[in-house]
């Protein structure tokens, strides 16, 4: 089974958790319904809020439609056709969707049908249901979800479920999530007092106390260590920066929606920085430096802050301040595959540390065809 087929398989199911739903409240309004990391999900405008024990219940319709063996009906459709057709269906979210293709000057749009429910969709799907094990996947939970991401827009409920291949995958992924649950930091807090977040103080915003702050110690003293070693210098940058040096740099423009708003000071504007980068760059600017100098390696233990919805705040997990290992090494082209190797032991060496054993590495590389989002 190749990624990309399991993703079809998850797909498919979502699909048929979006038909499962039209039974229990043909009045329903349809979101989106992606596949995620193990899973899938689908969003819903519904009559009335859903509680744990419907799962179970909407879990039992999707058995019997897989059982039913009902065939997805791709059908390519003009878009006024496709527009037609959801809104005598009364779907909001559909037409919303159709009229951006349209606005994309899409000229087809594609809809599957199984059964009695049909949903646009780009695919793809399973041949038919009988395709799908239907002991091979369950509901998890139930959340809400503004649409389209956008607080703004209407808060819709979300039914999450995980998807395999077979019995005997499903039964090993769910072994594995009791047992994270054990290992669940907030539990772990409970009993060694590490941190706080405070209502007053305001979500996503940690307060680190006695005990977890000598954990944080210890791991800082090791990380400082490592990197002097291995020839970097480190430095300390502050929280705050001109909006001129934000916007010369481009973050201002990409990622103004992580950010927070501006404050005045002296009338002019500053932001609190997201990330480290501009500053790194000011350091290396201060003044000029020979090739011989090179490779110059900046490190910094550097706190950042980037708004994160409340709906999504998790623990330690998503949080609104982060303090990241952060690094940028300025080298000359013929230094660059070393560079690159030696960052790449680092990590290893430093995740290894931390029992990571299995984990993915990007190099992001400029793309030329689009010097716009440099």
């Amino acid at each position: 089974m190749t990624e990309k087929n399991l993703e079809t398989i998850r797909h498919s199911f979502a699909h048929v958790l979006a038909a499962a739903v039209y039974q229990m409240f043909p009045e329903a309004k349809f979101g989106i319904g992606p596949t995620i990391e193990d899973g899938f999900y689908y969003d819903f405008e519904l009559p009335r809020t859903l509680i744990p024990e419907d799962l179970e219940i909407i879990k039992g319709k999707m058995k019997d439609i897989i059982k039913s063996e009902v065939k997805f009906e791709k059908k390519e459709v003009e878009i006024s056709e496709a527009k037609k057709f959801f809104e005598e269906a009364k779907q909001p979210y559909k037409i919303e969707l159709i009229e951006d293709l349209k606005a994309e000057e899409k000229k087809k749009v594609t809809i599957y049908k199984s059964g009695d429910f049909v949903d646009l969709c780009s695919g793809p799907h399973v041949e038919s249901t009988k395709d799908l094990n239907p002991k091979a996947f369950k509901l998890t939970s139930i959340a809400g979800a503004y649409w389209r991401g956008n607080e703004n827009n209407a808060m819709l409920q979300r039914i999450y479920g995980v998807a395999f291949e077979s019995e005997e995958d499903l039964k090993k992924y769910l072994e594995k999530e009791e047992e994270a649950k054990k290992r669940d930091h907030r539990l772990i807090n409970k009993t060694m007092d590490l941190f706080s977040i405070s209502d007053e103080v305001g979500a996503g915003f940690v307060l680190l106390h006695p005990n977890g702050a000598r954990i944080r110690h210890e791991i800082e003293k090791y990380w400082k260590d490592e990197h002097l070693k291995r020839g970097y210098d480190l430095v300390y940058t502050p929280h705050i920066g001109r909006i001129g040096l934000w916007k010369k740099s481009g973050h201002y423009d990409h990622y103004r929606e992580m950010m927070y708003p501006s404050m005045k000071i002296d009338k002019e504007q500053f932001l609190l920085k997201p990330m480290n980068c501009p500053f790194h760059v000011m350091i290396y600017k201060s003044h000029l430096h020979s090739y011989k100098e090179l490779p110059i390696k900046l490190a910094e233990i550097g706190t950042v802050y980037r708004y994160e919805k409340a709906g999504v705040l998790h623990g330690l997990l998503r949080v609104r301040m982060i303090t990241q290992d952060d690094a940028h090494i300025f080298c000359r082209p013929d230094q660059l595959e070393e560079e690159i190797t030696k960052v790449y032991d680092l990590a290893k060496e430093m995740l290894g540390k931390f029992g990571f054993e299995k984990f993915e590495i990007e190099l992001a590389l400029r793309d030329e065809a689009n010097k716009k989002n440099y």
